[in-house]
């Protein structure tokens, strides 16, 4: 798949945590802190210099309506042009896991009441049944129903969680974003949610990859999924083994370059192998 965006940094002001950074950029916390191990996210230096994760590998998908890959915790806007927007996300917990499938846009609410689910009140037995729109409501300023199920992408009255496993399955934007998209994107529009922590880019005749948190435990034999797509295209004895654990032991995130095509015709013959979700 192609790479997207470019690096870019920012100057960490005083009084700011790696989450200021994240928000002023639009970007998801845990991104921006795995980007940069050595800076402390709670009480970075003023004046440091932060490196964005702001160039990316597209995942391996059908370019088409929206798309979240979980553990990148990123929607893909493929409507726009020339795309796609990519978007910060929060996404579900361990417990409460962000579901996989292919789904279409169902219903819109504009400034939604958010009728609490008997776990979550289990839980938080101070809550009400329901919430009413307003700075105390989670669901934000808008909601889209992910097909006919209960999720939904949906804004925050949290900003701080974007970029965070922080939600009961939904998929949780900025507000400014979620209500951006809300607009652009009708009913029925495809959203493809994928599961895919080790993504694969071609530039030129390099190679690159890029690999993100398992945050569900998905994949037990890391290395081994990480190589499947290499594996699959014939491009095994092309890249380096070394570099590629290096990366999904680190899960930075960031696109590294790990080999070259040695012919250009095997890179488009295997265009299409999707690796395991």
């Amino acid at each position: 798949m192609p790479l997207v965006g470019e690096i870019r940094t920012a100057l960490v002001e005083p009084d700011d945590t790696l989450l200021d950074v994240a928000y002023r950029n639009r970007l998801g916390f845990e991104s921006v802190a795995r980007m940069n191990p050595g800076v402390d996210p709670w009480i970075p230096e003023p004046g440091t210099i932060v490196r964005l994760p702001t160039r990316v590998v597209l995942p391996a998908v059908d370019p088409e309506g929206l798309v979240i890959n979980v553990p990148e915790m990123r929607l893909y806007d493929f409507s726009v042009e020339p795309g796609p927007e990519i978007l910060a996300a929060a996404v579900g917990d361990a417990e409460d896991p962000t579901p996989i499938g292919d789904f279409r846009i169902g219903k819109k609410r504009t400034d939604p009441f958010w009728n609490v689910p008997d776990s979550i009140r289990a839980e938080k037995p101070e809550l009400p049944a329901v919430v009413p729109p307003g700075p105390e409501n989670p669901l934000g300023g808008r909601w889209l129903t992910i097909g006919s199920s209960s999720y939904g992408i949906h804004g925050t009255n949290v900003r701080w969680s974007i970029g965070r496993m922080a939600t009961h399955g939904c998929v949780r934007l900025y507000e400014d974003d979620v209500q951006r998209l809300f607009e652009r994107i009708p009913t029925g529009t495809r959203v493809q949610i994928i599961y895919q922590p080790y993504l694969w880019g071609r530039s030129g005749d390099r190679i690159y990859f890029s690999a993100h948190p398992d945050l569900y435990g998905r994949h037990p034999d890391r290395l081994a999924s990480a190589l499947h797509v290499p594996r699959a295209l014939g491009l095994l004895e092309a890249i380096d083994v070394e570099r590629v654990w290096r990366a999904v032991e680190e899960v930075r995130g960031e696109p590294i370059e790990v080999g070259r095509i040695p012919d250009a015709s095997i890179g488009r013959r295997g265009a299409t192998s999707s690796p395991p979700s």
